[in-house]
């Protein structure tokens, strides 16, 4: 049976519309340069040589995109801009994705009611919370990586822009954070005190 009531309530309004959010705009960035050309971390569009870094690789105008792989080094001269050790966390983007998926796909099935158990708010805060904890770390990962990699290029007199996927990850971390903090199924206490015993409040 479904729960068409429930659908209207804010909280799960917000577990809804919050974890899509957060799951398109943690796939877009997983699948940035050198997948989608289009979707980039950074770009050097001054340069004869144009490069776009991505989540698993870049692509450069004359010589072809590197990658997909996990972990990736540029290098302008020996000034090291981009660091590998600092480009292998991106790869908990798409888990992040992943499990924001899953925290959508499990609050669709409470709203279904596919087994009782599925009303319980845990299946659903658990995915989310790891979902954000994933997609909060891999984005400080990154800011700390394409900030630094654009002051090493501008030291070095080359002009380097940010790209969509900075801020697609940004934004999903997020949605992701407010998905599962105020979204989802209420937690019902049956055994808290209460001024109403009939009345299951929200935690």
């Amino acid at each position: 049976m479904f729960r068409a009531r429930d659908c209207l309530e804010g909280h799960i309004l917000l577990g809804l519309i919050l974890s899509l959010i957060s799951w398109i705009c943690l796939i877009l960035t997983s699948f940035s340069t050198p997948y989608i050309k289009s979707i980039y971390y950074l770009t050097l569009p001054e340069s004869n040589d144009q490069i776009k870094f991505g989540n698993f690789g870049y692509c450069s105008t004359f010589d072809g995109c590197i990658g997909p792989k996990v972990g990736y080094d540029y290098s302008e001269g020996n000034n090291g801009e981009i660091i590998e050790w600092l480009t292998e966390p991106l790869i908990m983007f798409p888990f992040a994705g992943i499990l924001m998926l899953s925290a959508w796909i499990t609050l669709i099935l409470s709203l279904l009611k596919v087994g009782k158990f599925m009303w319980n708010p845990i299946y659903f805060r658990t995915t989310a919370l790891l979902g954000s904890l994933f997609a909060i770390l891999s984005e400080i990962f990154a800011l700390i990586l394409f900030v630094l990699a654009r002051q090493k290029f501008k030291d070095n007199g080359i002009r380097a822009t940010y790209g969509a996927s900075l801020w697609l990850g940004l934004i999903g971390a997020i949605t992701a954070f407010l998905s599962a903090a105020i979204g989802g199924p209420a937690y019902q206490g049956k055994f808290m005190y209460r001024a109403n015993r009939q009345q299951a409040y929200n935690v």
